[in-house]
C-alpha cells in the first residue's frame, strides 16, 4: 500500500504486489496483530513488528510508511478474513438478522479477549482516517462499507428484504458496530454491547415471516 497526495489530502491506495511482496506483507500483518495483542499500540512500532516478522526495517518500510498505516493494514486484513470466513462457513441462522448477530457476537468476544489489539487498531484508525477516507478499500471494522456485514446478511435467505433494504441496514449497522466494538475494546461488557446491537438489528430487520 502506498500514499498519494491529492487536492483533498493524502490518500492510501493499494498497489499490485508480486507473490514475494504479498507474502512479506502478510507476514508483517500477522506480526503486527501478534505484537499489538501483546503490547498494544505503543509496542507495535514498525521496527518491532519487522523483527517479529523476520524482515529488516528497511523491507518493512517498503510496504508501510508508519505504525498507523501498518495497523490500518491489519484492520483491513481482519475485515477481509471475517468476510472470507462468512462466505466459506455461512452462519447457521435462516434469516439475515440472525446471521449477522452470530458474526457480531463472535467478533465482540474476540475484542473482549484481545483488548490491547483492538485499542491499537482503532487508535490507528482514528489517527489515520484522513488517509483512508478517500480510498476505495472497505475498512474492516468501521462505517465504510464493511463487506463482512453485507456478506452475513446475504449468506442465505433474504428474509423478505430486497437489496436496497439490506444495503441500508448494512450501512447503519456498520456505523453502530464501530461504536460498539470501540466500547468493548475500552472495557465495556461484550455481552451487554452485543445485546444492544441485537436490539438495533431487530428494529432494522424485524422478522417478516
Amino acid at each position: 500500500m502506498s500514499k498519494h497526495s491529492s487536492a483533498g489530502g493524502t490518500r492510501v491506495v493499494r498497489r499490485v504486489l508480486s507473490s514475494n511482496q504479498a507474502a512479506t506483507r502478510d507476514k508483517l500483518i500477522d506480526a503486527a496483530i501478534e505484537v499489538a495483542t501483546e503490547s498494544g499500540y505503543e509496542g507495535a512500532g514498525v521496527r518491532e513488528v519487522a523483527a517479529r516478522a523476520g524482515v529488516s526495517p528497511a523491507t518493512a518500510y517498503q510496504h508501510v510508511s508508519s505504525k498507523d498505516q501498518l495497523l490500518i493494514e491489519a484492520l483491513l486484513a481482519l475485515g477481509d478474513r471475517v468476510t472470507e470466513n462468512v462466505r466459506a462457513r455461512q452462519p447457521s441462522s435462516a434469516d439475515p438478522a440472525g446471521r449477522l448477530m452470530e458474526v457480531f457476537a463472535r467478533i465482540m468476544r474476540q475484542a473482549a479477549q484481545k483488548p490491547l489489539l483492538y485499542q491499537a487498531l482503532f487508535r490507528a484508525y482514528v489517527g489515520g482516517y484522513p488517509a483512508v477516507a478517500g480510498s476505495d478499500e472497505a475498512i474492516g471494522f468501521g462505517p465504510e462499507r464493511a463487506a463482512w456485514i453485507g456478506a452475513a446478511l446475504r449468506a442465505g435467505g433474504s428474509g423478505g428484504y430486497d437489496d436496497a433494504e439490506i444495503d441500508s441496514a448494512a450501512r447503519i449497522l456498520s456505523t453502530m458496530f464501530l461504536g460498539a466494538i470501540v466500547g468493548v475494546a475500552a472495557g465495556r461488557d461484550a455481552e451487554e454491547v452485543t445485546d444492544i446491537l441485537g436490539e438495533a438489528v431487530a428494529r432494522l430487520l424485524p422478522d417478516r415471516r
